[in-house]
């Protein structure tokens, strides 16, 4: 908005400008058409009176090409200022919109946990009671621990569930608010976390060894998900859990 007052400011300035112009050729002109009036007052045989009125109408034809000259100019910038001030004025409006569109969007994305759950259990389209017996499943399989298998994948464990690979790929997005992958890995992670937290003989392990026992395939595939989900990695949510036991 800033700009937008600053356009109107120098158009403002610049038809001031014209008018201050316009008033002083008007003045110019005046001014050589009283001496052409008197030059055509005197003897017209004089060839000096002859000459200054030539040039008095040459003097006034330049002041016109000037002033016109200047006309031209100033109108052609205050049409460009014009156009510059429209065109801003677009895209301030168009700008407005994005942001609503923005904050509707961020709006959305606050949605308490449950309506959100609501809203794509809804769009599962699949039999409430297919879902009902899938979740029974992952919770019956998560208290199981059957998530420290190191060789799980989806077609397996939907054949483990007897379901199929769609149903539980959709049921696990919509109410684990995850991939199948990222599922099993945070499951992992956790059980991770509370050994570390509540087993003193587990915090000697090296990743290796840790990672095994997780169900994880690597070290290196631990570490990762560790770090996915706890934002530190192993070494250093050690050495934070020896400062907390030491104190």
């Amino acid at each position: 908005m800033k700009i937008i007052y600053n356009i109107v400011l120098i158009v403002s300035v610049f038809a001031s400008s014209l008018l201050q112009v316009h008033a002083g050729e008007q003045h110019t002109e005046k001014t050589l058409q009283v001496a052409l009036v008197k030059t055509a007052n005197q003897t017209t045989d004089s060839t000096q009176v002859v000459e200054m009125h030539e040039k008095l109408v040459t003097a006034l034809y330049k002041k016109q090409q000037a002033f016109e000259m200047r006309v031209y100019v100033l109108v052609g910038i205050a049409l460009l200022l014009v156009f510059i001030f429209g065109v801003l004025c677009f895209l301030n409006k168009r700008g407005d919109k994005r942001l609503e569109k923005i904050i509707t969007l961020l709006e959305k994305r606050k949605l308490p946990t449950d309506e959100k759950t609501n809203t794509e259990h809804f769009q599962l389209d699949i039999d409430e009671t297919i879902i009902d017996a899938i979740l029974e499943n992952l919770q019956a399989f998560e208290n199981e621990r059957g998530f420290l298998v190191s060789k799980i994948t989806l077609h397996s464990f939907a054949k483990q569930l007897q379901t199929n690979t769609k149903y539980l790929s959709k049921v696990i997005n919509a109410h684990k608010l995850k991939s199948f992958r990222n599922y099993i890995n945070d499951l992992r992670v956790q059980y991770s976390i509370q050994k570390l937290e509540n087993n003193g003989s587990y915090r000697k392990y090296t990743l290796k060894a840790m990672a095994k026992e997780a169900g994880f395939a690597t070290a290196e595939s631990f570490t990762k998900a560790f770090q996915k989900k706890t934002g530190k990695t192993v070494s250093s949510f050690l050495m934070h859990k020896n400062q907390i036991l030491s104190e």
